[in-house]
């Protein structure tokens, strides 16, 4: 019977089709969007990265520093992407041929452009077997390289900070702190003990995998390193940016409502007209109805045949939307360059289809309620 009047549902299968597609491409394609968005320090304004250091508080005296127990003990904290310790020395002065230039020589690991908005500009960064090595290389600050090399390209070069000589790999550039426009960037192991003070971790940079999780994960970090040098709680400090993340998160939200609020106009649509279409039907089918009354179908059975069209209807529109939807999002995986969950696209067939269904049965009570009240005589007689 649906399938002989599939004419009369096209525009309904349509509008409920548009939205399953919607819903499913927004919701899996968005998550998507979002991790990658949340990987992008520059457009977040770093509201997923996090400082732990020492501050000096009166009649607390405290060691002022952290260890590599210590960050072993952050890494063990679920949802960071990056525990990055540095050891720095400010107020030293590199050298290249005659040109001169302060810095600060600041040894990391290959963590730390995780929590950076610098980019690469030329060369390499430092990585992990820089670090395991002990090398003697160095990444350069747009400041320091600007001063000792002017335009020239700087990778292969030789220079000296101090007493030490460091062989240049890279060189970064973009938004900078101010601790890395004017610094030398070397590993951490080489660092260690080359200077004074270059022996103990004043700094550790944080990253978050999600804004989401920026809350639960500060309170974890303060927690761990209270937990580690108790005696000294009062002079730990980790710094976030909560307003910061607010606002990201507000601006977030607010396309995310306007979004899902269309969709919702979409389903109401596609119920609305529905239910409609249903009630047309039954305008249409009213002799047909007083003939299976008179044959011996009960109320019960007239109000099941509509209901059950009305779900079918429903049902056959959110399949035919899943499966479109699905081999949209495929598609966008392809052109966006996104990794899709499979979690997440499960839950949005599923709930999907839930949905589809439920429209299908409150779109079909009230059509079905007036078919089931008919009178035999009346629907017979009906032209």
């Amino acid at each position: 019977m649906v399938f002989r009047n599939r004419r009369r549902y096209r525009t309904v299968i349509a509008a409920i089709a548009l939205g399953t597609i919607g819903f499913i491409v927004i919701r899996t394609v968005g998550e998507s969007v979002e991790r990658r968005l949340a990987g992008n320090l520059e457009v977040l304004g770093e509201a997923t990265i996090l400082t732990a250091d020492w501050t000096v508080r009166a009649g607390n005296p405290h060691p002022g520093s952290y260890d590599m127990e210590d960050v072993a003990r952050l890494r063990k904290i679920p949802n960071l992407a990056a525990v990055a310790p540095t050891l720095s020395r400010p107020n030293l002065t590199a050298t290249f041929h005659r040109n001169e230039s302060e810095c600060i020589l600041t040894g990391i690991d290959e963590y730390f452009w995780l929590t950076q908005t610098s980019n690469l500009v030329a060369g390499r960064l430092i990585n992990s077997e820089d670090v395991a090595s002990r090398n003697r290389v160095c990444v350069l600050g747009k400041n320091i390289y600007r001063n000792l090399f002017g335009g020239a390209d700087p990778v292969g070069q030789l220079i000296r900070v101090q007493h030490m000589t460091f062989r240049v790999v890279g060189i970064i550039g973009g938004p900078q702190h101010h601790y890395v426009r004017t610094a030398v960037l070397i590993p951490i192991s080489t660092a260690e003990g080359s200077f004074p003070g270059l022996d103990q971790i004043k700094e550790i940079f944080l990253r978050v995998s999600t804004w989401d999780n920026v809350e639960a994960v500060y309170q974890q970090i303060v927690g761990t390193l209270k937990a580690a040098h108790r005696g000294y709680e009062d002079g730990i400090r980790v710094s976030h940016f909560p307003a910061r993340l607010a606002r990201v998160k507000a601006v977030f939200y607010i396309v995310n409502f306007f979004i899902y609020a269309s969709l919702v106009v979409v389903f109401i649509i596609g119920k609305v007209g529905l239910t409609n279409v249903m009630l047309a039907a039954i305008q249409d089918r009213t002799r047909e109805i007083g003939l299976r009354k008179a044959v011996g179908a009960g109320d019960e059975i007239i109000r099941l045949q509509f209901l059950l069209e009305a779900v079918m209807i429903s049902v056959f529109a959110g399949v035919l939307g899943v499966i479109m939807g699905v081999a949209l999002v495929l598609i966008l995986k392809e052109s966006l360059g996104v990794e899709i969950s499979r979690y997440v696209m499960s839950t949005s067939i599923f709930v999907d289809l839930l949905v589809t269904t439920l429209i299908g049965v409150f779109a079909g009570l009230y059509p079905s309620a007036q078919a089931s009240k008919l009178d035999i005589v009346t629907a017979m007689r009906f032209e």
